[in-house]
């Protein structure tokens, strides 16, 4: 599985005259390698083959997380509030997946809260640019994007700590390949 361009650079510009010397920042697109259906395909074998952790046999909270990871509306909020919780709660689902694809497992608490706060302010910034406050709008926006760098950042820390695919991990996919291909052993 290919990984993405790394988020950290050595500090540059503004921020090295500052005396950073590393910053994070969103790589250029030029530098991520070119969607393939194939790499996408064995991220998901990878991910199903791993499973979940700490949950061996026990699925009646797959999928759950603490209650920091999930994005609930008020019922008596306004439509608007909550058409805005709707779109989060959308786009937080949408980029964990992605992210556990792209990083080949299930993703940790910490990196699951901070798409949720990165799904909420994408969420709110929309809203308000759609009602014409600019300053509101960019403000939020600008929060969102450290929310999803801290997010990147930490799937790929936790990526580089998982182990290579392991022998049972090995087996499990092909076994996998063989039922896909017909062969029952």
């Amino acid at each position: 599985m290919t990984r993405r361009p790394s988020i950290f650079r050595r500090g540059h510009g503004t921020a090295a005259k500052g005396g950073a010397l590393i910053v994070a920042e969103q790589p250029p697109l030029d530098e991520y390698s070119p969607a393939d259906a194939a790499l996408t395909e064995q991220g998901l074998a990878l991910r199903a083959a791993r499973g979940r952790p700490f949950q061996k046999g026990n699925r009646a909270a797959s999928g759950r997380g603490p209650s920091l990871t999930r994005i609930t509306a008020d019922p008596s909020a306004p439509e608007a509030a909550r058409r805005v919780h709707r779109k989060a709660q959308s786009l937080a689902r949408k980029r964990e997946r992605e992210l556990s694809v792209q990083y080949g497992g299930a993703l940790s608490s910490g990196v699951r809260v901070e798409l949720v706060a990165w799904a909420r302010n994408v969420s709110w910034a929309e809203h308000f640019d759609r009602q014409g406050d600019p300053v509101a709008a960019a403000a939020l926006a600008e929060k969102a994007s450290a929310h999803q760098l801290k997010a990147i950042g930490h799937a790929e820390r936790e990526a580089a700590s998982r182990p290579a695919v392991d022998e049972l991990t090995a087996k499990r996919l092909e076994f996998q390949r063989r039922l896909a291909e017909g062969g029952s052993e």
